[in-house]
């Protein structure tokens, strides 16, 4: 079971990376929300996760070029997010920022788990140490399966500066 989980994980890095990479890069990103009410990118990924296959595919966007993932069809400020076409998962990832911003965001994202996840149907579980995260929070849907995980990531930036961004993960019970 860890052998499956641990290659799970270095499969989602590997793909949503290479993926993210691209996507930040691509034109289309995710414009800034003009709403009061701006969307909790947990909630929608949580919902699409534990209703099945057919709510992960209404919310497929357009592919992102060179990429085995299709753009989420939400509006996520400040963050591209895909779907896996081979896979029920999808990733997110913010752009760089300095570790403040970063550290701000992922508390938001925190603060939207609290109405995003109900706390009957879903727990905080311990998270896998990830070489590149400060902090991980992963929280599993006890029905379905379900897996979100959220990271506070730090990489090498230019001028010997690091860069921090979001990543949050969910896929599906295999």
């Amino acid at each position: 079971m860890q052998v499956a989980r641990t290659f799970l994980t270095v499969l989602l890095l590997v793909g949503s990376l290479a993926g993210a990479m691209r996507a930040t890069t691509a034109e289309e990103t995710s414009p800034p929300s003009d709403t009061s009410d701006p969307v909790n990118v947990v909630r929608q990924v949580a919902i699409a996760l534990t209703a099945g296959t057919d709510a992960i595919q209404d919310l497929r966007g357009p592919p992102i070029e060179s990429s085995n993932l299709d753009r989420l069809k939400l509006p996520t400020p400040g963050m591209d997010c895909g779907i896996a076409r081979s896979l029920l998962y999808v990733a997110c990832h913010s752009t760089s920022f300095n570790k403040n911003e970063a550290e701000a965001m992922f508390a938001r994202i925190m603060d939207d788990v609290q109405t995003a996840l109900p706390s009957d149907s879903w727990r905080a579980v311990e998270a896998e140490p990830q070489v590149d995260s400060i902090r991980i929070r992963s929280y599993y849907h006890l029905k379905s399966g379900a897996q979100i995980d959220i990271d506070l990531v730090a990489g090498a930036g230019g001028d010997a500066q690091s860069l921090y961004w979001v990543r949050v993960y969910g896929w599906k019970h295999f």
